[in-house]
């Protein structure tokens, strides 16, 4: 194999294959990246054994075809740090040199035979959702998915499709994230999948839209035991997660009789404040609601207290609840809406964040005791 090509663009090919490879792994393998040459273009593969990333880099020449397997990491670093614009890849069945203006770089190689396959889209995509819309999705609820690697299916987000709508719904057992949108086109029944966090986290490596393309868009292929996002020359794929997600809609409360109504930054910047004089062993911060003002609370027998005063406009009798900081922030954050509205019942029950569509978005966060 031997070829001319941009450094910059393998630099951002090689940034999305460590989405893929960036875990320790007992096998050496799954640390690689297969770099393969064809007509004029090179495709990179990679995969951790569950999820997996194909994608095309345009080449100045292709000198002679062929495919090479490598460490990713090492094949990143170099990459990385080479000043040049145009860089030269040769390789054998021995060695991969990568050489620019006065620098040469002689990686050991890994036999190409032993590189895991890695899945292919096939003609049709079962969806086709806007890539900025999916974007979001992920972004408003991936956070509250299951850390813990015991808990199986809410280590993953569910994927729940409904006529043209795409719903994702991650949850930890104390908190539970929704977020809706669109589809652009829909050529499948409805179904509901688990998708890993790990490929979560790795869409947004993968799928970086160019300056060029402000409306992309996402092709999405559900097969029985694995799904398939791809965009242009980019495809991710990963095994789904086994088991059965929780019954969500069981948990949403459906008896509210309060709601609040706040600017969504302030109160993100109420609630980090009121955090820092909050224990490590206990991250709870107390919420007083009253008829125009929200009092957010804090205490820790090591530091002090803390209070922090917000504007709201409340509707329903006067209301405190303690609640994990951490929980609540992580949706502010997440969220882009200029204010938010909480929904409460009692201060044992949980409450409920919701944007300003209440079908886009809602998340049901448990109280704490204080």
């Amino acid at each position: 194999m031997k070829t001319r090509l941009p450094r910059q663009e393998f630099l951002d090919a090689l940034t999305a294959v460590a989405a893929v490879t960036g875990g320790r792994t007992t096998k050496p393998i799954l640390g690689c990246v297969r770099v393969a040459t064809e007509a004029d273009t090179i495709e990179l593969s990679a995969t951790d054994g569950e999820a997996a990333l194909r994608l095309g880099v345009g080449s100045f020449s292709v000198e002679e075809p062929g495919e090479t397997v490598l460490s990713a990491e090492a094949l990143l670093g170099i990459i990385r740090e080479m000043p040049d614009a145009e860089i030269r890849v040769e390789a054998d069945d021995k060695y991969c040199v990568v050489s620019g203006e006065g620098s040469e770089f002689k990686i050991f190689v890994f036999p190409t035979a032993d590189f895991p396959a890695i899945p292919t889209f096939g003609d049709e995509p079962d969806l086709i959702v806007g890539g900025s819309q999916l974007s979001r999705l992920i972004n408003l609820t991936v956070y509250a998915a299951a850390r813990e690697t015991g808990r199986y299916a809410i280590n993953g987000v569910l994927w729940q499709k409904q006529g043209k709508r795409l719903y994702l719904v991650a949850t930890d057992g104390r908190r539970l994230a929704r977020a809706g949108g669109d589809i652009i086109e829909a050529k499948s029944g409805d179904f509901e999948v688990i998708v890993p966090s790990k490929a979560m986290h790795a869409f947004e490596r993968v799928f970086v839209p160019g300056k060029e393309r402000a409306e992309w868009t996402v092709d999405m292929q559900v097969l029985p035991n694995q799904v398939l996002l791809r965009s242009g020359e980019r495809m991710l794929s990963t095994a789904l997660v086994e088991g059965n997600f929780p019954k969500y809609e069981d948990v949403i409360p459906k008896d509210t009789d309060k709601v609040a109504r706040v600017n969504r930054q302030e109160l993100y910047s109420a609630i980090r404040r009121a955090a820092l004089l909050t224990s490590d062993e206990a991250r709870a911060v107390k919420l007083s609601f009253e008829a125009e003002q929200l009092v957010v609370t804090a205490h820790s027998a090591e530091q002090g207290e803390a209070r922090v005063e917000v504007p709201i406009e409340f509707e329903g009798q006067p209301v405190q609840i303690g609640f994990n900081a951490a929980f609540v922030s992580d949706a502010l954050k997440a969220l882009t809406y200029d204010s938010v509205n909480i929904e409460l019942k009692e201060s044992f029950r949980p409450g409920v964040v919701r944007g300003e569509d209440k079908n886009e978005f809602l998340y049901v966060v448990m109280p704490v005791s204080l």
